[in-house]
């Protein structure tokens, strides 16, 4: 917050606003016309209020309904709320249409939100990073379009405006992640309707800061979640395109950069144009160009690896905590156009049991320690304790290792081993322990996969027409099948297929129990024909002898 509320602001300030000049370039609309935008804008047209696309709806027509709250969105209500994201639909809907009836409406909700800001009401989401930024691309929005139509107070608005921009200029409200950028874009675009250079400033040279601290060397964005690589890459493009109209630039290399970025996107998309669901992702749909390439950044801690069949990703490491999810070690797979490994997405923001399953280990196809999570460090960006420490290709096969040695009583690892003619995955999994523990190897299926177990160390995973097999070859071992569950705790195999939209699904475990001074390697397979796999030589740690059909492959790794 700032030190004065927005009262106290308004009557100690002393300047005098007898125009705003907003001009067409200093406008960055919060959202453009989309699908959801007629049913939203029609619905507050009634002041039936839809925070944000597909959210429960709430009637807004006294001051003290700004205060609505519903629990199962958790703060993610009241911050969309407070964005003002549903006005903008308006303000869409009146450029789109040139019915002054919306632009009217669009003025009943700001003034009611000013009155309902200067009587001091209102929880955190009020004054809070995200929403304070977006509302002011609004409200810069409607004094805009409305000027020369619908008659504003400009003293009271520019004494808004002014506010908002001391709330966003100040350090201690400020974070180096997407809800930064969010107002360092503010900022600029105030600093040129306020015609204030050193407003400007603080929000371009931020955002620049902020650029190297969340993107590695590879154009990566480092939040965890591939839906925030693309939302940040789109927003500094933005944020480009919004300085050139200003005779300015993020310069050559901050833009060759995000050119890596764009290429990115292009990886990591599904070939069925559908995100991953890693970290805080949904499974959004985006119009790209597929490139069927592999790529390993270290720093992000993310790799993908695929053929024209296979596509699998592999989490292991991190360099901050944002979006963080209890994750490494784990792996997604999607085979000729059917998923059968995935994350189980990110639900909500709430503090709902669901959220909290989600983001735990029991939710990824990983390899943990039946304890609960462990820790997440933002000194992990230094110390490396959980990392992908090396991968390897060659025309026959690729292989990656990830490591977690965030226990220092048991450390784990895990190879990936891709044979890219016969489309096998190889899992290898090494637990090294100086105590007893049990670790699990769990693997999360598709809600769409059906699950048969062949034989104790062998399940069929069938989605449509598609099958393969998951077999254990290191011997004693035996799978467990867990039927989903999202109504008792502890919670374990739930996916989340949208925002707050939760489906129970079915898990396979296998567990190893791990005794003082020990170390044990475990070998598993994916395959379409898992009878053809002759295992010919295992050392956990170095070497593995295959053979399928006429084929050996001698794998060091």
């Amino acid at each position: 917050m700032t030190n004065k509320s927005l009262k106290e602001f308004m009557r100690a300030t002393t300047n005098s606003y007898q125009e705003i000049k907003i001009q067409s370039h200093d406008v960055i609309r919060l959202t453009r016309k989309s699908k959801h935008t007629d049913d939203i804008a029609e619905k507050a047209m009634n002041n039936e209020v839809v925070p944000f696309p597909n959210f429960t709806s709430f009637n807004l027509v006294k001051e003290e309904d700004w205060t609505y709250v519903d629990d199962d969105y958790g703060n993610s209500y009241q911050l969309y709320i407070h964005s003002l994201r549903f006005v903008n639909e308006l303000l869409i809907k009146f450029e789109e249409t040139k019915e002054i009836r919306y632009l009217e409406k669009a003025k009943n909700y700001i003034d009611s939100w000013v009155d309902y800001a200067l009587n001091n009401k209102g929880g955190s989401m009020v004054w809070y990073d995200h929403p304070t930024a977006n509302r002011i691309q609004v409200i810069l929005f409607y004094l805009f379009l409305s000027k020369g139509i619908l008659d504003n107070d400009n003293s009271l608005f520019g004494k808004i405006l002014e506010y908002h921009s001391t709330f966003l200029s100040k350090d201690e409200n400020y974070r180096r992640h997407n809800h930064g950028l969010m107002m360092d874009r503010s900022l600029m675009i105030l600093g040129n309707v306020l015609e204030d250079e050193g407003i400007f400033n603080i929000g371009y040279y931020r955002s620049i800061d902020t650029f190297w601290h969340s993107f590695s060397n590879q154009g990566f964005h480092l939040e965890n979640s591939p839906e925030y690589h693309n939302m940040v890459t789109r927003m500094y493009k933005e944020l480009e395109t919004f300085l050139n109209k200003n005779q300015k630039s993020y310069g050559t290399v901050i833009n060759g950069h995000l050119d890596q970025a764009e290429n990115i996107k292009s990886i990591f998309i599904k070939p069925d144009g559908r995100l991953p669901a890693i970290g805080d992702s949904n499974r959004g749909r985006f119009k790209l160009d597929k490139k069927i390439e592999n790529f390993v950044d270290y720093t992000g801690g993310l790799a993908v690896i695929q053929n024209k069949d296979v596509y699998m990703t592999f989490v292991s490491g991190y360099s901050n905590i944002t979006h963080k999810h209890h994750d490494d070690l784990s792996l997604t797979l999607f085979f000729k156009g059917k998923d059968f490994l995935v994350d189980s997405g990110k639900y909500s923001y709430s503090k709902h049991p669901i959220r909290r399953y989600v983001k735990s280990t029991y939710a990824h196809s990983g390899l943990f320690i039946n304890d609960g999570n462990y820790k997440l460090h933002e000194e992990n960006r230094f110390s490396r304790n959980v990392s992908t420490v090396h991968h390897f290709e060659n025309e026959d096969y690729f292989i990656i290792k990830g490591k977690n040695e965030t226990n220092d009583k048991v450390g784990l690892y895990r190879h990936l081993v891709f044979l890219k003619k016969e489309n096998i995955i190889f899992i290898i999994d090494e637990v090294q322990a100086d105590t007893e523990a049990e670790v699990v190897h769990n693997f999360n299926l598709s809600e769409e996969v059906e699950t048969s177990m062949i034989s104790g160390d062998v399940s069929k995973w069938v989605n449509c027409d598609v099958e393969v097999y998951l077999k254990c070859h290191t011997p004693g071992k035996k799978f467990n099948e867990i039927m989903g569950s999202k109504e008792k705790e502890p919670l374990r195999g739930v996916n989340s297929t949208a925002f707050n939209i939760a489906v129970e699904t079915t898990q396979i475990e296998c567990i190893t129990e791990a005794s003082d001074d020990s170390s044990e390697s475990v070998l598993f397979s994916i395959s379409e024909s898992y009878d053809d796999i002759i295992i010919d030589a295992f050392d956990g740690r170095k070497n593995l002898k295959v053979r399928t059909g006429e084929n050996k492959y001698n794998i060091n790794f």
